[in-house]
């Protein structure tokens, strides 16, 4: 989910942290960013744009970085993880929703089991979706 975000960010110059859990993660050209997780309290507090993937749902972090988000800060929670049900989300100051909609459960199914990913599906059996706030 952050592959693409983080090529448009590294092209822009753009001042930004990559808060991980596992390093490994990263791709070599990424490293210069990354910062360890349990770090969050010094830089999210002062992120006016925070990226979460969906992953922070089933490690169970979302919530603590949300507490530590400033008031006004533009956060976006991202990812195949991601459900696209937002109101739960809106409520805890999330401000867009970055998921995927199956077109084509049954092949999209198929491409996975093959060891397929997001560059074999998207397009064709599913597309990428964007639910943002009303505030």
């Amino acid at each position: 989910a952050l592959t693409p975000m983080l090529k448009k960010l590294i092209a822009a110059n753009a001042d930004f942290n990559v808060l991980e859990m596992d390093s490994s993660t990263l791709k070599s050209h990424e490293m210069p960013y990354f910062m360890q997780a349990n770090r969050a309290g010094e830089v999210v507090p002062q992120a006016d744009l925070l990226v979460i993937t969906g992953t922070t749902l089933i490690n169970d972090t979302l919530e603590g970085l949300l507490s530590m988000a400033k008031p006004g800060a533009e956060i976006v929670v991202t990812g195949p993880t991601v459900s696209m049900l937002p109101d739960a989300f809106f409520f805890r100051g999330v401000t867009s929703l970055g998921g995927i909609v199956v077109t084509d459960a049954d092949a999209l199914l198929d491409i996975i089991s093959e060891g397929g990913s997001g560059y074999h599906f998207f397009g064709k059996f599913a597309d990428r979706s964007v639910i943002k706030s009303e505030e």
